[in-house]
This record gives structure tokens, C-alpha cells and sequence, in this order.
């Protein structure tokens, strides 16, 4: 200011947007103008000393009864941020220049709040230029790399990454071409989430959750990159998984123990079974009582027989190691063959048995006959232990190289919160009827794991007391993908549950 405080232009300084304050020589208030009025919120009287002006505007703005000429303050008032600047005049006297700068200092301080937040985040935060490029990192994402202060600038994201899946596996090096497609795809969608290993400076990896989204700045645009450590989730799947191929491993194990004993239990059953039948045909005395008591070993034998061989293929199923040999069948003279036993139980029991085949179905198809005639064992002997009067209907049908079985009853049917257990291992319904058929509940769930197995269904439907209907629907070609052994010409293939038959992982010779 190259004029005295006297000769300053009072009505040129009224008009101004800018606040100006002058003190003559002898730090009495020459003049305020109506902006530094408005800010200040008082009224400032001609000729007052400066430092009863300052006092009487608060303790807020204390300091400036110390600010000198060239330098700046920074003063509240009434919620406002005033910034003061004093200049020096000629003949001694001092200028005040006021501004109104709150929304200007107010983004600075949360700016430099932010820097600070950014700088001292237990968040690793990069920034990246399009082609990969760190621009910035903040100090804890430096110190848990073990790079030293600002030592991460300049090298290319893609040489700290590892990509893996969801669960940290699979990882792969992350190539700079890949990176640049990958960053692409961010500017172009707005967002991208992916696990990585990021890799510490000298050796060693930790696991992190990456974000990244596009940025301006200035007139750049760069990628936004948070790194977040997730090696507390990984640990937890990690025990995940442990804890799931125990459980696994224990399961093999019930199976498999079910599985010896079960097999050790039948072996001298077929031996009572066998003298039973000796003694059956002898009838040596002739005596009725003693008929109808071999008559009650035999049936009692033959239907524990009938539980040690499900419980068998329920172990060889949870244990993966259920027997197949699939062969062409006929399945009209499979479903004949099982037909004329059940057919004459239920005519015991007084109950109408019909059998029907579509014209034109397939005289062949690939199949276990063993499986497919044990599935439609398991299918007549519930139609039959269920249904006290009334018919019986098996249907065989061709439909778009899925052949279809059809077993229909009129028995007691079966509720709609029955359906929904029917087919789970080991579980009966809670009634008479059903505890007076006996069983030990694994018929229906082995049939169904066979549907599967062959890439098949078991279905039902049942609309309460007027039967119920099953249906087994097998292709003509069944693809034995499962928990299961396929064996061809002298040779075991292990087929993993969910696998692929033509993809075995691991075959051996069999006897």
C-alpha cells in the first residue's frame, strides 16, 4: 500500500467486496468499511485503539493484536472462518485485509484431515495410474509390505499381486497386460472386487480383498485401489475346510465300519438261512408246529437279510465305494422278472396287480440290471407293505430316450410333510402302519442315490389318502457319474460323487 492511511479513498473502500480495516500510526482505528462491519458483527468506532477492538471482539481473536505486517490469521467468528492479512502503509499505519474464507479453510482441514486418515489407516490405500503404476501408497500399506517410506512409488501393481479364487487357492502371477485389461475394465464399469496375495518386499505374502474404482485427479484419471488384510476369514476358512475333511474322514471311516460289519453279519445269516431251507424241504416229523416255526425263522431271517444288505449299500454309498456294472438290459424283462414275485405277495394279500408296457420300447438300454432290479424291488415292496386293498399298477414307458417306470398304488398315501422326509436315510414315518412294515427307512433314499447315480430321478406324488404314485425315470444310456465303481472287463473305475464317468481319478486291476 503505497498511500497513507489518511488519504485513502473512504467511498472506493465502501464499495469493495473485500473487508479493509486501517489503523493510523498511533494504532487508533482510522476506518472500517460495511464488509469488515458485517463480518465482525460489531459496530467499530473511529479512533479506537486496536487492542481494545481486539479485546472486545473476543478471545477468539486475541492474536491478532500480534499480527504484524506480511503476515496471515485465521480468526472464528460467529461460525464463520475469517482469514486476516496486514499490510503496511507508508506513514506507519496498518492495514487489515478480511476475507470470508470458511468454505475454502473448511475443505483444506478436511482435506488434510483426510491426507492424515489416509496416512495413518490400518487400511492399505494405493493409487494407480492406468497402466498399473503406484503413484501413491499410504504408510501402512508400505509398512506391511516391509517397503520403506515412499519405496513403493513407481513399481507396477502387478508385481506385488498373486489372483487366487474366493477361498485363496489356485494363484496365479498377475502379468502387466493383464492388469492393464483388468484396470480397463474398472474405468469402462465403475468397480471391481477380487482376492489376491500381495506379496512383501524381500519374501513372504498376505492375503487382502482388493477394491478398485476410477478416480479424477486433476486432470487424470487414475485408479483408487483399498487393500483389505483378510487373513482372519482365511483362517477361518482354512479351519473350515479342516474341520469339514474331518468330518469327512469320520464319515468314511462310520461307513466304512458299518460296511465290515454288515458284511460280517450277513455271512453267517445266509448260513441260518441256508440250514432253514435244508430243514424246510426234510421235514423230517412232519410236525405242523415245527413247519410254522421254520416258516418264522425263515421270514425273520430273510427280512434281517433284507436290512444288512440296505445298511451295506448305505455304507458303500456314504463311502464311495458302491459296485457298478453297467451292461445292455432288456428293462421289460427286468421289470417282468421282479413283477412275478411281488405280483404274487400281493395277490396273498388279495391285492389286484396289473402291468403294462408301452408298444415301442426300447429292448435295450445301459444299465446295472442288479441296481435297476433292486431300485423297482424297493419301489413294489412299499406299494405292496402299504396298500391293504385295492390294485397295484406298474407302467413301462419310452419318452424321448428316457425310459419311465410307473408304480401306482391305492394304499394309505403318504402326507405332504412326509414327502418332504421320505427320501432322507433312516427315517419312517411316526405311525402304526408303518412301524408294522418294518424296515430300517433306507429303501427309498438308496433308490434315489441309484436314480442319480445313472443320471436318472425318483419321483412322487401322493395326494393323501388315495396312494400313492413313484416314478423312476432312467436314460436309455445311463451315464454312471457318482459315488461309484464301474467295473469293465476285469478293470475298477473309482468315479467320484458329482463326477464324470469318462473322466476317472484313479483305476486299479481287479480280481
Amino acid at each position: 500500500m503505497d498511500r497513507p492511511v489518511s488519504q485513502l479513498p473512504h467511498d472506493l473502500a465502501e464499495r469493495l467486496p473485500l473487508g479493509i480495516c486501517a489503523f493510523a500510526a498511533d494504532d487508533r482505528l482510522h476506518f472500517a468499511n460495511a464488509v469488515v462491519r458485517r463480518l465482525f458483527d460489531t459496530p467499530m468506532p473511529r479512533d479506537e485503539a486496536r487492542k481494545a477492538l481486539v479485546l472486545r471482539l473476543g478471545e477468539s481473536c486475541a492474536g491478532l493484536v500480534l499480527l504484524k505486517p506480511g503476515q496471515r490469521m485465521v480468526v472464528p467468528v460467529s461460525g464463520k472462518l475469517l482469514e486476516v492479512e496486514a499490510q503496511e502503509v507508508p506513514d506507519g499505519g496498518l492495514l487489515w485485509l478480511v476475507s470470508d474464507n470458511s468454505a475454502e479453510l473448511r475443505l483444506r482441514a478436511q482435506l488434510a484431515e483426510e491426507a492424515s486418515f489416509l496416512a495413518h489407516s490400518h487400511e492399505a490405500f494405493l493409487v494407480v495410474d492406468q497402466q498399473g503404476v503406484i503413484r501413491y501408497a499410504n504408510e501402512y500399506c508400505e509398512r506391511e509390505r516391509r517397503y520403506e517410506a515412499g519405496g513403493m512409488v513407481g513399481i507396477n501393481l502387478a508385481e506385488l499381486e498373486k489372483t487366487c479364487d474366493a477361498t485363496y487357492l489356485n494363484r496365479e502371477p498377475v502379468a502387466p497386460a493383464e492388469l492393464r485389461k483388468r484396470l480397463a475394465e474398472v474405468v469402462k464399469n465403475g468397480m471391481l472386487r477380487y482376492n489376491a496375495w500381495h506379496l512383501h518386499h524381500g519374501g513372504g505374502e498376505h492375503a487382502v480383498e482388493v477394491s478398485m474404482r476410477p478416480h479424477r485427479l486433476s486432470n487424470e484419471l487414475v485408479i483408487l485401489v483399498t487393500a483389505h488384510d483378510d487373513s482372519r476369514r482365511l483362517m477361518h476358512l482354512q479351519a473350515l475346510s479342516q474341520a469339514k475333511a474331518e468330518a469327512e474322514s469320520a464319515n468314511r471311516a462310520k461307513s466304512a465300519f458299518l460296511a465290515i460289519t454288515s458284511h460280517e453279519l450277513r455271512t453267517p445269516l445266509t448260513g441260518i438261512i441256508g440250514f432253514c431251507e435244508l430243514l424246510q424241504l426234510e421235514k423230517s416229523d412232519g410236525n405242523p408246529q415245527t413247519v410254522k416255526y421254520l416258516q418264522l425263522i425263515s421270514d425273520s431271517s430273510h427280512s434281517l437279510l433284507a436290512i444288512i444288505n440296505d445298511i451295506l449299500d448305505f455304507s458303500r454309498i456314504e463311502s464311495r465305494t458302491l459296485d457298478i456294472r453297467p451292461v445292455k438290459v432288456d428293462p421289460e424283462q427286468v421289470l417282468d422278472l421282479v413283477s412275478r414275485s411281488w405280483k404274487e405277495r400281493a395277490g396273498v394279500r388279495g391285492i389286484k396287480f396289473v402291468r403294462h408296457a408301452t408298444k415301442g420300447t426300447p429292448t435295450g438300454c445301459t444299465c446295472d440290471p442288479l441296481r435297476l432290479r433292486q431300485m423297482l424291488d424297493n419301489l413294489l415292496s412299499n406299494a405292496v407293505k402299504f396298500t391293504e386293498k385295492g390294485k397295484i399298477e406298474v407302467r413301462l414307458e419310452y419318452q424321448a430316450e428316457t425310459i419311465e417306470f410307473t408304480i401306482a398304488d391305492s394304499g394309505c398315501g403318504i402326507s405332504e410333510s412326509q414327502r418332504e422326509n421320505l427320501f432322507k436315510a433312516f427315517w419312517q414315518a411316526a405311525d402304526a402302519t408303518t412301524r408294522a412294515a418294518g424296515g430300517a427307512g433306507l429303501g427309498l433314499y438308496i433308490c434315489r442315490q441309484l436314480a442319480e447315480l445313472f443320471g436318472g430321478t425318483v419321483t412322487l406324488h401322493s395326494s393323501g389318502p388315495t396312494g400313492s404314485v413313484f416314478k423312476l425315470r432312467l436314460p436309455q444310456i445311463c451315464r454312471t457319474g457318482g459315488n461309484a465303481r464301474i467295473r469293465t472287463s476285469g478293470v475298477w473305475t473309482s468315479v467320484p460323487w458329482g463326477g464324470d464317468g469318462e473322466k476317472p481319478i484313479s483305476e486299479r486291476v481287479g480280481r
